[in-house]
């Protein structure tokens, strides 16, 4: 669900960058209609805007959330409203302007043999 100001946020281990960016590729028909990504299909997503989206994946997992999330954009609002992590993780994914948590039928843990992804949370930003 669109909220102007809210970032979603999933943390989650894939195998490698292609691995991670074929997970969330958009594909599209001759026509120009898209296929949407196998992260949209997992987690049901409702729209949002697909330009609102950063992802990353590291070599080295990591609980530390202060860590995986540096870099992002508005990195330091968001460090301080998520907690370090028990689980070590190596993807990150975020959708801002984006609110998962109230979605009705959200899923919480995908697991399968060549990826997991979790949704942690949903925080807040001011866009400066």
């Amino acid at each position: 669900m669109t909220d102007k100001n809210d970032v979603s946020l999933w943390l989650g281990n894939f195998l490698d960058k292609e691995a991670l960016d074929n997970y969330v590729e958009v594909s599209y028909t001759v026509d120009g209609d898209s296929i949407p990504s196998q992260f949209e299909k997992d987690y049901k997503l409702g729209y949002y805007d697909r330009d609102l989206i950063e992802r990353d994946w590291i070599p080295v997992k990591n609980k530390n959330i202060r860590e995986l999330l540096e870099g992002f954009s508005y990195d330091e609002q968001l460090i301080s409203q998520f907690k370090n992590q028990e689980t070590a993780y190596n993807t990150i994914l975020l959708i801002y302007n984006y609110s998962y948590e109230k979605e009705e039928n959200k899923r919480v843990s995908i697991i399968n043999q060549n990826y997991q992804i979790d949704f942690i949370g949903v925080a807040s930003y001011l866009d400066e």
